[in-house]
């Protein structure tokens, strides 16, 4: 992992300062999302300072990439909508009805906010 943290491209170098590895050794399992993260960052910001912050912010709070925050959040969606009986089944964007209707997902999930 902290080989990985050394490879990032970024400007200023990314530094393995204590801090990091301090954060590393306490939130070992936010490491993966937490890199992830800071490489979007690097791709996605106009200008980063201070990777090392964004990275420690990232493993302490658990952050990971927006893509796969919103992978989460469909997940969470439709595990609801289907203890709701609104949905029965997902393929890729498209969610089918108890009446097999098929429905995109963006409109199921416009339609039916979690908990209402």
């Amino acid at each position: 992992m902290l080989q990985q943290l050394r490879e990032i491209p970024c400007t200023p170098q990314f530094r393995l300062n204590a801090e990091i590895q301090r954060t590393v050794r306490r939130c070992w399992g936010n490491v993966p999302g937490a890199i992830a993260y800071l490489k979007e960052a690097i791709r996605t910001w106009k200008g980063i300072k201070s990777p090392e912050a964004v990275f420690v912010a990232a493993c302490k709070e658990g952050r990971k990439p927006e893509s796969a925050q919103v992978q989460s959040a469909v997940k969470d969606w439709f595990e609801w909508a289907r203890r709701q009986r609104i949905v029965i089944a997902m393929s890729g964007k498209i969610v089918y009805t108890p009446d097999g209707e098929a429905v995109a997902l963006a409109e199921m999930m416009r339609r039916f906010p979690v908990g209402e």
